[in-house]
């Protein structure tokens, strides 16, 4: 689930065609800073889109930025440095709302969000 206000989405929405499934993703990092106050959240997708730009060549997985603006509360419980967490995201009386669970469990509530990257990335076999 995404929220509705979300700066930037075109790119996301043209090579997804929809917005992709974050039930089964695995949280690389999450970066605070007092700027804003704002959060970067990267993780790893293995739902791929139907329609990827060429230049990013072989692929099977995809690595996400999210840019967290104006964070209001932030909660993390727990970090693992390996599994895999489930993201959900909606607007809530003007707010943006966020849920991890899994092996990351974190919680916030912000202003804004945008999509600050997207790029292909080749896992090796685990």
């Amino acid at each position: 689930m995404w929220p509705l206000r979300i700066e930037n989405p075109i790119f996301l929405q043209t090579i997804y065609g929809n917005y992709p499934d974050l039930s089964s993703v695995e949280i690389t990092s999450a970066l605070m800073s007092r700027d804003g106050p704002s959060m970067h959240l990267s993780f790893i997708s293995t739902v791929l889109p139907y329609r990827p730009p060429v230049k990013w060549g072989a692929f099977s997985a995809v690595a996400f930025g999210l840019e967290f603006i104006a964070v209001e509360t932030i909660s993390l419980r727990n970090f693992q440095s390996h599994g895999f967490s489930a993201i959900r995201m909606w607007d809530e009386a003007g707010k943006i709302l966020l849920t991890c669970e899994g092996a990351v469990r974190l919680s916030l509530t912000c202003q804004f969000m945008r999509v600050k990257s997207i790029s292909g990335v080749l896992l090796s076999q685990r």
